[in-house]
């Protein structure tokens, strides 16, 4: 798990949310929480404070069903700029 995983589970679990899974494909990252009701203000809030504000692009708060877990979970993604 690089930095920028490890920081972001870090940084949402602290504020109380369960992390299904935080994972990285090249310059995209995407974070599954185990939330129904997307709070996007503050997830675009605790990323911006886990990973430098100006490395975040194009950050996307989505409600989904994720394979393997029941119910809707809430997915944050973003683009890394390197």
């Amino acid at each position: 798990m690089d930095d920028y995983q490890q920081s972001l589970r870090e940084a949402f679990e602290s504020r109380g949310y369960d992390v299904a899974d935080v994972s990285r494909n090249r310059n995209q990252v995407r974070i599954v929480v185990l939330e129904e009701n997307p709070g996007a203000e503050e997830f675009r809030s605790i990323t911006e404070d886990a990973v430098d504000e100006d490395a975040v692009f194009g950050l996307n708060v989505t409600t989904e069903s994720v394979d393997g877990h029941d119910g809707m979970q809430t997915v944050v993604s973003f683009r890394v700029r390197s």
